[in-house]
């Protein structure tokens, strides 16, 4: 296949299309793999976590199947509130509606022919001080 390697362009448009949008008065960014709290902690944002493209190849033309998991993250901090689902719930559907539309790969040569999107189990990790709530999306693009 003569076509780049989407993954760091599939990030880009992702980061371009949610980070900074703002869900029940929050802002909400976006990061890729891991979020280290450097002088501010966030108590909700979104990781651009495990990525894989594979070729596709067929009698017509060839592909890239595309896949990258998006892991909604909310922290509440408190023992004695553990907080709830709904910010991460709330947060989970912004991402899906900014994501209705096929990614714009623009200046990488690459065009999204489709774009799917499933939502795995949800994870509730109990913290000494708090709790953590993440919900996942993931993203299949077939690339041109």
């Amino acid at each position: 296949m003569n076509k780049p390697i989407p993954d760091p362009f599939i990030r880009k448009a992702i980061f371009n299309a949610f980070n900074g949008s703002i869900v029940d008065n929050k802002t909400i960014n976006v990061y890729d793999s891991r979020y280290t709290s450097v002088g501010t902690n966030k108590e909700a944002y979104v990781l651009m976590t495990t990525q894989s493209s594979d070729v596709s190849y067929n009698k017509c033309s060839n592909f890239w199947e595309s896949d990258i998991l998006l892991e909604v993250c909310t922290i509440y901090k408190s023992v004695s509130n553990v907080g709830s689902r709904l910010l991460a719930d709330n947060i989970l559907e912004a991402l899906r509606q900014s994501l209705q539309t096929n990614l714009d790969l623009s200046g990488s040569g690459l065009v999204v022919d489709n774009q799917l999107m499933s939502f795995p189990s949800d994870l509730t990790t109990p913290l000494q001080n708090g709790s953590l709530f993440r919900k996942f999306l993931r993203l299949e693009i077939r690339i041109k």
